[in-house]
């Protein structure tokens, strides 16, 4: 069977434009024969993004932008189409970050997985939002640097203003003056510390000591742990005890006899009753102490001659003394007392 020309021409034409279809899509990084899924994303500003633009998810390529076109509203903002050529299953609140993939801007959208049960569909739109670019965020981060140190340029330059007011000829030699004052409290300081080491190496051993001292005191203490606990307890029973003791009972007991007493001196005083009679009354004293002196008298002679009150003699009477024989005898009796003794 023979072609004709036209058939082999039409089909070679058919190819080209099937090779060309094919290669431009390449071209574009789309594949042709991949199943495709378009979502698309809405963006205030794209930052440099552009068709033929990668997605990736977690590094690798999930799709490539399809489109970019402005918001029928009005509004400026831009649509963005995605063709994502996987069968991965994408949860429908998942994120389009645009971002940077290297240092001299390039942009790609990076996709960051959500945790919603529902799946992503052919035409949802996704969340979006733009990544800073690594200048972007150096700028972010060194703007508030910049600041303090324009702020610093400033305080330093005032400074600058400032000492240049000040350095007149009588600044200049205060400031002299100063710096001198300065070095001689220094110079002290240092005499002084000198001094200070001086003193402290003296009484090193001293002070070796005095460590010592706490030391033992500190293990005393701790061996006689058992006993202080003793003693507080002790101590701790007393207070007790004293504050169980009915304070206020007692003194008015106390102030109630301190009344009484009073009253009886006071009657005693003003000579009521017998007491009060015999303190206050002369004559009863002078009678009593002759009555005390006539009883003494009466015993001695008692003593010395008993016949003269009992008499029981058979052969006649025993000498009878007066009262200054009596006396005397007492007094030799009294001498011999004595002298026994010594």
């Amino acid at each position: 069977m023979k072609i004709s020309r036209e058939l082999k021409v039409g089909f070679v034409s058919i190819t080209a434009l099937v090779l060309l279809y094919y290669g431009f899509n390449f071209l574009k990084g789309q594949d042709v024969f991949k199943s495709k899924k378009v979502v698309y994303a809405v963006y205030d500003y794209i930052d440099g993004l552009s068709v033929a633009k990668p997605a990736y998810m977690n590094g690798f390529k999930v799709g490539q932008v399809d489109n970019i076109v402005l918001h029928p509203d009005g509004s400026g903002r831009l649509i963005v189409s995605i063709n994502l050529t996987t069968d991965f299953h994408i949860p429908k609140n998942s994120q389009a970050i645009i971002k940077s993939t290297d240092l001299l801007g390039d942009k790609a959208i990076g996709i960051h997985l959500g945790d919603s049960k529902e799946l992503l569909e052919e035409g949802d739109t996704m969340r979006s939002s733009v990544e800073l670019s690594l200048t972007e965020e150096v700028n972010r981060q060194m703007a508030p640097l910049k600041n303090k140190i324009e702020k610093l340029f400033g305080s330093v330059d005032t400074v600058l203003i400032m000492i240049s007011g000040f350095l007149t000829e009588d600044s200049q030699k205060d400031f002299g003056k100063t710096f001198n004052s300065l070095y001689v409290t220094f110079e002290r300081l240092e005499s002084t510390m000198s001094n200070l080491d001086t003193t402290m190496a003296q009484s090193k051993n001293n002070i070796v000591s005095s460590f010592d001292h706490i030391e033992s005191i500190t293990r005393n203490l701790d061996e006689n742990g058992e006993e202080l606990s003793a003693i507080f307890a002790n101590l701790n029973s007393i207070t007790d005890s004293l504050a169980a003791v009915r304070f206020k009972e007692t003194f008015e007991h106390l102030n109630a006899a301190l009344a009484t007493a009073e009253q009886v001196l006071q009657k005693l005083e003003n000579g009521e009753g017998s007491a009060g009679l015999l303190i206050n009354d002369p004559e009863l004293y002078n009678n009593l102490n002759s009555a005390a002196e006539e009883l003494d008298e009466l015993l001695l002679d008692l003593k010395h001659n008993p016949k003269r009150y009992i008499d029981l003699s058979l052969f006649g009477g025993k000498k009878k003394y007066d009262e200054a024989e009596n006396r005397r005898k007492e007094a030799e009796a009294e001498q011999k007392v004595k002298e026994s003794g010594q």
